[in-house]
């Protein structure tokens, strides 16, 4: 989907001839359409809905003739290359067998670039990673030919080609070739093809705020990974330090690149998510350098202030009648988050305390911004709503496409629109997962506004003051606060972070999808059905995985020369391909490793209970996994990393309060021990055995604990006291 929503029709994009003379464009015209009407009809209506003339239900294919063509069920046969080019420029040639015809037309003519492009613009909305076949085919001289490239020929077509192929490739998780074509549009900009509020000679700023904020989401080594941060901190200080023109027009980049949609926020600056996977970084210094891109690109963003913190900021009044030395009442509480949708795994994550903070100390409204599908707020919310006696809200915030143009708009407004509901604490769950309620953070309209651990990285956002974690999970506070831009306050040792509850309900089936997780075995994920080895498992997203755990993984499958290893395969070719390389360059046996699909919860959850061993990745490790592995009574060897995402595994373990022997042999101190303990367990029945029993036994020690919502309820009480009295 998001795919579909990046590739706009590239006859749209041809807005940037207006940026010549009359004479230039036909002249430019003329020469690249070869006299087919047609085309030139197609490249000066501008703004045309590409799905009104390419129906995404109809593909043309071949007969096995050279000559015939299919078209439904009429054959069509092609005489001559001129009837052919006929065909193709014809008015009442349908879109369809004009993709068709422009096919046999590149069989015949392999690097005619007219024809290159002509295909990728009208394959772009039914077939992407096609159409980007043929767009990539217009750059290389070795295909169309020397000095007659899409650069060569025509540079503002190149300029947006290579816009459009750099941001599908990044989406594609292929950050090598992302990298190339946003560079090249970059490149090719500065030739003076685009005016100056979009950067001029300096260069696209959408395509050097691309470069800027780009990070690797899929790294072929550790070299690669540093690379990339090398790369898009070079990119920032350019554009942070070196460069004029710095404010972002939104109207003409959406005018001149329809790719970047009616938010072109999201098509050009990416988003912080990937920096939760990079352990051996900065990541304070990082996240803090991409809001100061952001805002410097969309000033607007930084602007708003409540009137109500004005107000306390001048002394003409406070949130509330009672003074600073009384107790609050009724703290006017939003839970800000774009994922409380049903099952996710950050509404599974806070739900429990949410719905159990007092409604006596806190009036609570949850904020649900919808980036897409519209989707239900979850049921563990448990919502008290005036219906059911209780007088929590829910407020839905949606894009207007009318009215959210220009300068950051969409979530300016919604900030504007919370300032009017006088909140004393917006708690962000999740900012630095959707990137709509990070902007909104970017304004105050909450005296206190709070990050968390809905994704388990700081947002170096200057208007968000605290960042609540845990500290079974974090280093040392002393050692911790280097990682937070904010004010990092914690949750107690020996206290639980989080009201959770089970997902397995009545022993064998899914909260989540309602399926029985009985009755599976090895065959029923595609493994060997008669192997009786030790089955050693991480589902992690592949993207969770970056290569430090490959030394981990292709250690065990050495030292257990029997041994296979279970992984959640890739969502596309590429990374997959990716992935399998940097196994075979760990040296592992790849003919004992074993791709699986995504699973639907049940079926996951059975997966887990087949294993012999769960592996928790590293450097950034499982959360809602690793419960759900311990639920099922699975063992989990871990390897604690530094930031919060990397010590989930271990902070569980610590408030089960396991057998300190049993707690020993699951929890590594470096890679070698990792590697030693698993294949321990792995090759010992009577060891795991031992194991599995300690964590059955321990694990309802995670469920039900009220003492989370006590220690939310001081923490939100105190930093609203602060903000009083500050």
């Amino acid at each position: 989907m998001m795919v579909r929503r990046y590739c706009a029709s590239l006859c749209h994009v041809v807005l940037l001839l207006l940026f010549l003379t009359s004479a230039e464009i036909c002249s430019a015209v003329s020469a690249a359409v070869d006299e087919d009407d047609d085309f030139v009809h197609q490249m000066l209506t501008m703004r045309r809905a590409f799905i009104d003339r390419l129906p995404p239900n109809v593909l043309a294919y071949f007969k096995s003739s050279e000559h015939a063509f299919a078209s439904g069920n009429e054959v069509v046969i092609i005489n001559s290359l001129n009837d052919l080019e006929a065909r193709i420029g014809s008015p009442g040639t349908s879109p369809q067998d004009r993709i068709g015809y422009l096919r046999v037309l590149a069989l015949y003519q392999p690097g005619h670039l007219h024809t290159l492009l002509r295909l990728g613009d009208s394959l772009t909305a039914i077939n992407p990673s096609e159409a980007m076949h043929y767009y990539e085919k217009s750059f290389d001289s070795a295909i169309v030919g020397e000095g007659k490239t899409v650069v060569e020929q025509y540079p503002h077509i190149a300029f947006v080609v290579a816009n459009l192929l750099g941001r599908y490739f990044m989406n594609e998780q292929n950050n090598q070739k992302g990298i190339k074509y946003a560079k090249m549009a970059f490149e090719i900009s500065k030739q003076g093809i685009i005016p100056p509020t979009m950067g001029g000679n300096e260069g696209d700023t959408c395509s050097l705020l691309t470069l800027a904020t780009s990070m690797d989401t899929f790294p072929a080594s550790l070299e690669a990974a540093d690379a990339s941060i090398r790369t898009m901190n070079y990119y920032a200080d350019i554009y942070l330090n070196h460069r004029e023109t710095t404010v972002f027009d939104d109207q003409l980049t959406t005018q001149t690149l329809p790719v970047s949609m009616s938010d072109p926020y999201i098509h050009c600056a990416l988003t912080l998510f990937p920096l939760s996977f990079y352990y051996r970084e900065d990541v304070a210094a990082i996240a803090s350098q991409h809001y100061n891109i952001v805002t410097r690109a969309w000033p607007k963003l930084k602007e708003y202030v409540a009137p109500h913190i004005l107000e306390m900021n001048r002394g003409d009044g406070s949130c509330h009648e009672d003074s600073p030395d009384d107790e609050p009442k009724r703290i006017n509480l939003a839970v800000v988050s774009g994922a409380l949708s049903s099952g996710h795994f950050v509404s599974e994550d806070f739900g429990g305390v949410l719905s159990r903070l007092s409604r006596e100390l806190f009036k609570v409204t949850y904020v649900f911004v919808h980036e897409g599908v519209d989707l239900p707020i979850d049921p563990i919310f448990e919502v008290q709503t005036k219906e059911n006696g209780g007088d929590d809200e829910i407020i839905h915030l949606y894009m207007n496409d009318e009215i959210d143009t220009g300068n950051g708009a969409w979530p300016v407004r919604l900030a504007e629109e919370m300032g009017k509901l006088r909140f004393d604490i917006a708690l962000f769950l999740d900012l630095t997962m959707s990137r709509v309620t990070r902007r909104m953070a970017m304004s105050r309209f909450a005296p206190v506004q709070l990050n968390t651990h809905g994704h388990p990285i700081t947002s170096g956002i200057r208007t968000v003051q605290y960042y609540v974690s845990w500290a079974e999970a974090e280093l040392p506070v002393h050692q911790a606060q280097a990682h937070y831009s904010e004010k990092l306050l914690l949750i107690p040792q020996g206290k639980m972070h989080q009201y959770y509850q089970r997902r397995i309900i009545d022993e064998s089936v899914s909260r989540l999808s309602g399926g029985s997780i009985e009755g599976y075995t090895l065959e029923s994920f595609g493994l060997p059905s008669s192997y009786t080895g030790a089955v050693y498992l991480n589902m992690q997203k592949p993207f969770k995985i970056h290569p430090e755990f490959d030394e981990l993984l292709c250690g065990i499958l050495n030292l257990d020369t029997t041994g296979i290893a279970v992984l959640h395969k890739a969502d596309t070719m590429d990374t997959h391909q990716i992935f399998l390389d940097r196994l075979e360059s760990a040296k592992c046996p790849l003919s004992r490793v074993y791709f699986v699909e995504a699973q639907p919860h049940h079926s996951l959850i059975a997966l887990y209970k087949l294993c012999t061993i769960v592996l928790d990745s590293y450097p950034a490790g499982g959360c809602t996994t690793s419960r759900e592995v311990l639920e099922v009574g699975k063992a989990i060897v871990t390897l604690p990393a530094r930031l919060l995402g990397g010590r989930w595994t271990v902070a569980y373990y610590n408030i089960m309060e396991l057998d300190h022997g049993i707690q020993r042999k699951l929890v590594a101190s470096s890679t070698a021990e990792y590697i030693e303990y698993a294949v321990q367990l792995g090759t010992n029945s009577t060891l795991i055995r031992e194991v599995e029993t300690e964590i059955a036994l321990k694990f309802p020690n995670l469920l039900s604990r009220e003492d989370a919502v006590d220690e939310w309820q001081k923490l939100l009480l105190q930093t609203h006291r602060d903000a009083l009295l500050t």
